[in-house]
C-alpha cells in the first residue's frame, strides 16, 4: 500500500479516516442511547464503523510505506498506530453489541450487566477514536507544513531586513541565500542552525535521493531529526558537508566547492558502536 497512479495513498486514504471515523462515533452514540433510531440506522452505523476500520488500517500501512520514501514523522506515526488499534477495538465492541441487538434469542440469554458494560465502553472507545482523529490530522498537517511555514516566514524576515554587506568574493549564509540553493544540482540545506552543501550527497543518500531533494533550499532539521535523531554515523556524515552556521560568511570558494561523501565505511565501527551505547 503505497502509490496510485505515481502518488502516494497515504494523504488521500486520511480523508476517509477524517470523515468516516467521526461519523461511526456520532453514529454509534445516537444508535445506542436513542432506541427509535436503532432498528433503521444501527445496520448503516455498523457498515460506516467497518469502513472506518479498514480506512484506519490502509492508512497506517500506507503511512509507514511513506515514511521509508520521505522520512518518518514520530508523533504522527505513533499517533496513527494509536488510532488504529482504539478504531479496532471499537469496531469489535459495537459488533458485538449489533449481535445482540439484533437476536431476540441472544438478547434474552445475555444478562443486563453485560449489555450495561457495553454501553459504557463502546461510547469511550468511540469519543477516543474521535479525538484521536483529530490529533492524528493535526499532527500530519503539522508534520507537511510547519517547517515549509516557518520557512516562508523566516525568509520573508530575510527579505524585508536590513541586507548584510559583505566583503568581495564572501557569501553570507543567510535564508534568502539558502532558498537559492534548492537544485538536486546544487543543494544546500539548514539542520540545526548550520548550513550544508548536500550537493554531492543527493544520489549517494542510502534513503534515496528525493529524501535529500526534498530539504534542498530549506530547513531540514525536522526532518533529518525526526529520521535519524542522536545516531552516531548519520550525524558524522552530515558533519562532513558543513559551510557553517546560519548568518556566518564563508569565501565564495567555499560555497563552489564540492564536497565530497566520506568514503563508504570509514568510521563505520565507532559509529555502530556509539549507536549501541
Amino acid at each position: 500500500m503505497d502509490l496510485i497512479t505515481g502518488l502516494p495513498i497515504h494523504p488521500l486514504i486520511n480523508h476517509g479516516v477524517a470523515v468516516l471515523v467521526p461519523l461511526a462515533a456520532i453514529g454509534a452514540l445516537l444508535v445506542i442511547f436513542i432506541p427509535k433510531l436503532r432498528l433503521n440506522y444501527s445496520p448503516l452505523v455498523l457498515v460506516t464503523v467497518l469502513l472506518a476500520t479498514v480506512s484506519a488500517f490502509i492508512a497506517t500501512q500506507s503511512g509507514e510505506a511513506l515514511a521509508e520514501r520521505v522520512g518518518l514523522p514520530n508523533a504522527h506515526a505513533t499517533q496513527g498506530e494509536r488510532l488504529s488499534y482504539v478504531v479496532l477495538a471499537f469496531a469489535i465492541l459495537f459488533s458485538i453489541w449489533f449481535a445482540l441487538e439484533k437476536s431476540e434469542r441472544t438478547r434474552e440469554r445475555v444478562a443486563n450487566l453485560g449489555k450495561r458494560v457495553l454501553k459504557v465502553v463502546i461510547p469511550i472507545t468511540a469519543i477516543s477514536s474521535f479525538v484521536l482523529t483529530i490529533l492524528v490530522g493535526h499532527s500530519g498537517a503539522q508534520a507537511t507544513w510547519k517547517d515549509r511555514i516557518d520557512q516562508t516566514q523566516a525568509t520573508a524576515l530575510a527579505e524585508t531586513g536590513p541586507k548584510p554587506i559583505n566583503p568581495a568574493g564572501t557569501i553570507n549564509l543567510s535564508n534568502s541565500e539558502i532558498k537559492t540553493h534548492n537544485l538536486k544540482s546544487d543543494c544546500w540545506s539548514i539542520v540545526n542552525g548550520n548550513v550544508y552543501n548536500l550537493t554531492s550527497y543527493v544520489k549517494s543518500h542510502p534513503g534515496g535521493a528525493s529524501v535529500i531533494a526534498n530539504i534542498c533550499g530549506k530547513d531540514g532539521s525536522k526532518a533529518f531529526v525526526n529520521q535519524h535523531n542522536t545516531q552516531g554515523k548519520p550525524n558524522n556524515v552530515l558533519s562532513s558537508f558543513l559551510l557553517g552556521p546560519v548568518g556566518a560568511s564563508i569565501t565564495a570558494e567555499a560555497g563552489q566547492k564540492v564536497i565530497e561523501p566520506p568514503v563508504a565505511g570509514k568510521g563505520d565501527e565507532s559509529d555502530e558502536e556509539s549507536d549501541e551505547d
